[in-house]
């Protein structure tokens, strides 16, 4: 009769803490990478008109002051708009069309607010999604802001 080691089979309480506590700096460091949760975007004085080129503006603050976040640089901006209806031809189904593009960047002022253009060319509830490269921070902060659009 053989004997196997179990050492081969199971590896190690002290490997497994090992791995546990690499995972977890891993963790830390990737939560620690991402300070996104750290901001808040807000679109101003809604509702926004609709137009295809409409001027608004975004006020980003740091969530845990509320102070305005100055000297930031919006990298990229999407606007979105989803719209439920029923198909044409068949048995009634609820269906969904998102409509939206890009937004352009229009200017910056000392207070924490950025001017943007952008086709909101339906009344409705929109989701502006940014990113931003905010100063002091590593990587650039992701943010959603929704907000409505009227007549």
């Amino acid at each position: 009769m053989q004997y196997r080691s179990l050492s081969r089979k199971y590896p190690s309480r002290t490997a497994l803490g090992v791995i546990a506590a690499a995972l977890m700096s891993f963790s830390a460091a990737v939560d620690a990478a991402d300070r996104s949760q750290d901001y808040r975007f807000e679109v101003v004085d809604q509702p926004v008109a609709v137009s295809a080129h409409r001027e608004f503006n975004v006020k980003l603050t740091k969530a845990s002051t509320g102070q305005p976040v100055e000297n930031a640089t919006i990298i990229r901006g999407r606007l979105e708009m989803t719209m439920a209806h029923h198909a044409h031809k068949g048995p009634p189904m609820p269906m969904a069309t998102t409509m939206g593009g890009e937004v352009k960047v229009l200017a910056t002022s000392s207070s924490g607010l950025y001017r943007l253009m952008g086709d909101v060319s339906m009344p409705g509830t929109w989701k502006l999604d940014l990113v931003a490269t905010v100063p002091g921070e590593a990587q650039p902060i992701k943010g959603t802001a929704t907000f409505k659009v009227g007549q």
